[in-house]
């Protein structure tokens, strides 16, 4: 399932693009480019997603915002966009009037977001719901209410964004998940389960999944399945192992599976992938 959405334009002054997609599978790869005098907040609510900027290369997983700065050339490094949900908020900040704020207060607001120190850093909890509720209201009929509405949520989520960026920077992985990611790494030969994780860590299905999404950004079934395509991408380059003995060594039930799933969160096949 491919679900992307991008407002161009969408009549909120100084915003260019609100956009948010929930990808199924790898989508192409971001070519580098550039916003002249605007500044992309890129928001990843769930999955992991690589983006590269100078000869930084940035790894996101779900909770995290990435920024750029305006003129500042960044990509995707090569990689696909990933499976998962993102958001992207691209607004003016040279010379540009911005939200209906008055000119001190857009002038304050565009050097607190010229002036973000990180690049990479976890959200607001309610990232979110605020940029959900954005593009709600500019999807719908556009009347001034409606997008007046979007631009206090967009307020909102800026100045959340900036608070954010300079908070203490922690990402709690609490002694649960991690035993849940060790047993995953001792066990990548196995067909594991929710439910055999479940069992090994001593919570529910529902408590287990919950401590994932919050705790690294995605369920625990998805971060069994990426772990052996990042194990099997491995052995892809570093081994002349045949494809079929990687998918049985990672305990997928056929080649044709491996294949499936490998190009789903690749967007290349295993042979491909090994050609280079």
């Amino acid at each position: 399932m491919a679900d992307r959405l991008e407002l161009r334009d969408p009549g909120v002054p100084g915003v260019v693009t609100l956009g948010r997609y929930r990808y199924s599978y790898a989508h192409d790869v971001l070519a580098p480019h550039t916003h002249p005098g605007c500044v992309e907040i890129c928001f990843l609510a769930r999955g992991r997603q690589q983006y590269r900027l100078g000869d930084r290369v940035y790894q996101l997983s779900g909770g995290d915002q990435f920024v750029t700065l305006p003129d500042e050339r960044h990509d995707s490094a090569g990689q696909p966009e990933d499976k998962g949900v993102l958001y992207w908020l691209i607004v003016q900040v040279r010379d540009s009037p911005l939200l209906y704020l008055d000119s001190t207060r857009r002038r304050q607001l565009t050097q607190a977001l010229l002036g973000i120190p990180n690049r990479q850093f976890r959200a607001h909890p309610d990232a979110g719901f605020l940029l959900d509720d954005a593009i709600t209201q500019l999807s719908g009929p556009q009347t001034e209410l409606a997008r007046l509405q979007a631009a206090m949520s967009l307020g909102q989520f800026l100045t959340r964004t900036v608070a954010a960026s300079t908070a203490e920077q922690v990402r709690p992985v609490s002694a649960v998940v991690e035993r849940s990611r060790q047993y995953v790494a001792d066990h990548l030969g196995e067909p594991i389960t929710v439910p055999m994780l479940s069992h090994a860590t001593g919570l529910s299905p529902a408590r287990l999944h919950a401590r994932f999404r919050q705790e690294i950004g995605m369920p625990p079934g998805e971060f069994v399945l990426r772990s052996k395509i990042e194990h099997a991408r491995t052995l892809l380059t570093s081994t002349d192992l045949p494809v079929t003995q990687i998918a049985h060594s990672l305990g997928f039930a056929s080649t044709q599976y491996f294949a499936t799933a490998f190009k789903r969160l690749t967007r290349t096949t295993p042979t491909a992938y090994r050609r280079g």
